[in-house]
């Protein structure tokens, strides 16, 4: 939907843009897409924070790859999508000289050559950049241990991801962010049982309001 149209989109989130987490930088773009966050509310959020090509003629076709995530299971997804994320966005900032510090709360076994980094950007949700000699790697949990586990193997094997997603969830808002997630399955793969999605890292002013305008009698 473009956002300057004949139909107002009055449930509507400010959206980070990718690497842009730190700063607080939001997508600015026109054209907008529904999204839901964890609890199965609505919004409106820029498209652009999801299609690489949402500028191009016709519809857009390429999905941006970070926070892109395909599980079996909505909270599975949510929480893979979101730990690549935050992960990713600790790399980028990294990449452009910021001083991550040592994860010194990781009590998770690593190897010697292996150095653990603190990827929190202004939020509270354990983040780790595991760096080796060839290779870096990057994840987020409801813990540490399950960041790094999360990072070096895809997958912590936490059986509870919906109480881990909401944790995660919560250790944001204190920050004034929130996530939602825009569906980018197909019909054969619902039918199969996977769910592909996309998280997206938005602002949350906390004030319980359905939708961001002024108050209206």
């Amino acid at each position: 939907m473009l956002r300057s149209g004949p139909v107002v989109a009055l449930r509507e989130l400010d959206t980070i843009s990718p690497g842009g987490l730190l700063e607080r930088l939001y997508v600015r773009n026109d054209l907008l897409v529904t999204a839901q966050d964890p609890a199965g509310h609505t919004w409106w959020i820029p498209a652009a924070a999801v299609w690489l090509d949402v500028d191009g003629p016709g519809q857009p076709e390429h999905p941006r790859a970070i926070g892109l995530a395909t599980a079996t299971s909505r909270e599975r997804a949510l929480v893979a999508g979101l730990s690549d994320r935050l992960g990713w966005e600790a790399v980028k900032a990294f990449e452009r000289g910021d001083d991550l510090p040592p994860a010194i709360a990781v009590t998770e076994p690593v190897p010697s050559d292996v150095v653990v980094l603190d990827g929190r950007l202004a939020h509270d949700v354990p983040t780790v950049v595991v760096m080796g000699d060839d290779f870096v790697r990057w994840g987020a949990g409801a813990t540490w241990d399950g960041a790094v586990r999360r990072a070096l193997y895809g997958d912590d094997g936490n059986p509870h991801l919906a109480a881990e997603l909401s944790q995660m969830a919560d250790m944001l808002a204190v920050r004034a962010l929130g996530i939602v997630a825009v569906d980018l399955d197909t019909p054969l793969l619902r039918r199969a049982g996977i769910v592909r999605c996309t998280v997206q890292l938005v602002a949350s002013n906390g004030s319980g309001r359905a939708w961001y305008a002024p108050a209206v009698d």
